[in-house]
């Protein structure tokens, strides 16, 4: 499989099945359907084990950690030693608190009061940088599309709140989580979001209007990113998909194999945004007796849903479509701006350890860079711009890129400067699971 295949699971709707036993079980299943991403659900208290967590990454599928606690219901000392261990295991997402525009996702005392974005933000903004402090990327919890407090007006206000408090630092890095399920709506319902759609308004959708109630989300979400914080944030899916319906089944129509597999074609397609780095469709397998399980793709290993061989075929197609992208000389490439300077000389206090630890290639020339199965980027995108980035991702290239204190200073659109700040150079994965 190419490595911005996008398709994931949520793995069990609880915190349990974390033994050996359950990885040698389950992760073949996960490979024939061409997994690259398992939501996992987590606990507050204790972290999964590590052995099912790097089992999962050795074999190039990336876990998301959520961990669904109420508001305001631990505390960032809790959660430390359990995001430092994940983030040490080579984890990049942990998703604390989970659907904070729902009632039930509040103390009963809290839901009421005033100013529940802000509060909402408050209890938020010690667990962003805990993550951060960890070297998680930081993530904003999903919310409920629709919900008790309407979503596309709970986010905007969310985004708002974090410019206003000067957390443009932190905005720069964040990540968004979202649920895309289709809640029995064509695939395509709300797509272009608001602006195709601007009947369309908090708790009221008139008829013959869409709304961001299905799949794409994430189109409503990126253009509020857009309005408040100009850009769309990245966003990861945490659950998503077509249910089934006994409704559908007894007409003899398998809706949820048919809507699943048009999403995952959209995914392997340029349908769906780059700035959704997966999809974990729900879910995996789960306990017979759970309120669920009438959902799961596996009722048993070996009793699967029809959708899981029609998902297996694709997969199969998509890797024989993808040779030519397997076939690279070069193993490892670092890119550099493409403005040849002597000052370059004065910087090898910061490109120079690395291309000693990796001996790559190192050079100017983004059709090159092509030639190699890994490349690095060093420099924002005011130097390397986004679309040198994407054009390498689609000859199959992974890519990863270096930005922060020490590259901005001799990195930038200004021209080179010598760095002295290593300690602050940051790696700025993009959809590379294995960056």
């Amino acid at each position: 499989m190419s490595e911005h295949n996008r398709i994931g699971f949520y793995y069990y709707p609880d915190d349990q099945h974390y033994t050996q036993s359950d990885l040698n079980l389950w992760l073949p299943v996960l490979q024939s359907m061409g997994a690259s991403w398992l939501t996992l659900q987590g606990s507050p208290d204790r972290a999964i084990p590590e052995a099912f967590v790097r089992g999962l990454i050795e074999t190039s599928i990336e876990p998301i950690i959520h961990i669904p606690c109420k508001v305001g219901s631990v505390s960032t000392e809790t959660l430390k030693p359990i995001l430092n261990s994940y983030a040490r295991w080579g984890i990049r997402y942990v998703v604390v608190f989970d659907r904070p525009n729902l009632k039930s996702s509040w103390p009963s005392s809290e839901w009421g009061r005033t100013g529940l974005v802000e509060r909402y933000i408050d209890h938020l903004l010690p667990v962003l940088r805990a993550q951060e402090s960890a070297g998680l990327i930081p993530v904003l919890p999903p919310l409920e599309p629709g919900g008790d407090y309407w979503d596309t007006a709970f986010i905007e206000a969310a985004f708002a709140s974090f410019a206003r408090r000067g957390e443009q630092d932190l905005l720069r890095k964040i990540t968004l989580g979202i649920y895309a399920y289709t809640y029995g709506k064509p695939i395509d319902w709300g797509k272009g979001g608001s602006s195709q759609w601007p009947e369309a308004r908090p708790y009221h959708t008139p008829p013959e209007c869409e709304d961001q109630i299905g799949f794409r989300t994430f189109d409503w979400y990126a253009e509020i990113g857009e309005k408040v914080l100009q850009r769309a944030l990245p966003m990861i899916v945490i659950a998503g998909g077509e249910l089934p319906s006994d409704e559908t089944q007894s007409l003899g129509t398998d809706l949820h194999a048919e809507k699943n597999l048009a999403i995952a074609r959209a995914l392997a397609s340029e349908e769906v945004p780059s700035e959704v780095k997966n999809f974990s469709f729900y879910h995996l397998a789960s306990y017979p007796d759970h309120k669920d399980n009438h959902a799961a793709w596996h009722l048993t290993v070996d009793h699967p849903r029809p959708v899981v061989s029609m998902i297996q075929r694709l997969m199969t197609v998509e890797a024989k479509q993808a040779p030519l992208h397997e076939q690279k000389p070069l193993h490892h490439y670092v890119l550099l701006p493409p403005r040849p300077s002597p000052q370059y000389t004065q910087n090898w206090d910061v490109i120079g350890p690395f291309a000693l630890a990796i001996q790559p290639v190192v050079g100017f020339s983004a059709r090159e860079a092509r030639l190699a199965e890994t490349v690095t980027l060093f420099g924002d995108e005011q130097v390397i711009p986004k679309q040198v980035e994407d054009d390498l991702r689609s000859t199959g290239c992974k890519v990863r890129r270096f930005t922060g204190t020490a590259s901005r200073k001799f990195l930038t659109k200004d021209g080179p400067a010598r760095a002295t700040d290593q300690t602050n150079l940051e790696c700025e994965h993009r959809g590379d699971p294995n960056a």
